[in-house]
C-alpha cells in the first residue's frame, strides 16, 4: 500500500531529479565550505584558507553551470514544489554529514601543527 504523502509525489521518468539532487548537492556542499572557510571550522573544512574558499566557489558555480548546461528536461514540465523541496532536503541530509566525513578524513591525512611549524623552521632562511 502506497503512503498518502509518497503518492503526492511524481519524481518523472527522466533524469532531471537525479541532475537537481545533484546540483543542491553540490551547491550546498559548496556553501558549506566557504562559511567553513569564513569561520575556520575545521571540523567542517577540507582545504585550508583561500583554498577552502576557492574550492567552495568552484563547487556552488560549478553545479548551477554543470546542471543548466547538461539538464535537456530544464524547460520541459516535470518537478513540481514538493519534489524540488524533498530533493533539497534530501541533498542538504547527505551533504552535511557527507562534509564532516571527508573533513575528519582530510584531516587525517594532513600533518599536524607542530610537523607544520618544524618544517616552516626548516624551510625559512
Amino acid at each position: 500500500m502506497d503512503s498518502p504523502i509518497l503518492g503526492l509525489l511524481h519524481f518523472g521518468s527522466g533524469d532531471q531529479a537525479t541532475h537537481y539532487f545533484a546540483l543542491c548537492l553540490g551547491a550546498i556542499l559548496g556553501t558549506l565550505q566557504i562559511v567553513a572557510a569564513r569561520y575556520k571550522r575545521a571540523d567542517l573544512l577540507w582545504l585550508e584558507e583561500r583554498a577552502g574558499f576557492a574550492l567552495g566557489i568552484v563547487l556552488v558555480v560549478g553545479s548551477f553551470v554543470w546542471f543548466f548546461a547538461t539538464d535537456k528536461e530544464i524547460f520541459v514540465p516535470g518537478l513540481a514544489g514538493g519534489e524540488f523541496f524533498t530533493l533539497f532536503a534530501a541533498a542538504f541530509a547527505t551533504a552535511t554529514p557527507l562534509t564532516r566525513v571527508v573533513a575528519f578524513a582530510l584531516s587525517r591525512l594532513r600533518p599536524s601543527a607542530p610537523v607544520k611549524a618544524r618544517f616552516r623552521k626548516e624551510l625559512a632562511p
